[in-house]
């Protein structure tokens, strides 16, 4: 899969993965959860969702450059 031209594009992966590590991560961190628990679900929905949002990512790029006339 190749880069998107743009740095925000590329930025976005990041910033999902790890906003959801975090909102997953937390709750399960709090009181007596385990913590290899919470970590590997952490790290499970960070490649998830990273993985995920490229993906998606690259499927709206290539449909926007088969469209384009030009």
């Amino acid at each position: 899969m190749s880069e998107p031209d743009s740095p925000v594009l590329r930025l976005i992966p990041y910033l999902a993965a790890i906003t959801a590590a975090i909102f997953i991560a937390l709750p399960r961190l709090s009181g007596d959860g385990d913590l290899l628990a919470g970590l590997l679900f952490a790290a499970a929905a960070y490649f998830g969702v990273y993985y995920l949002s490229k993906l998606i990512i690259h499927v709206i790029i290539t449909r926007i450059d088969d469209d384009d006339p030009s």
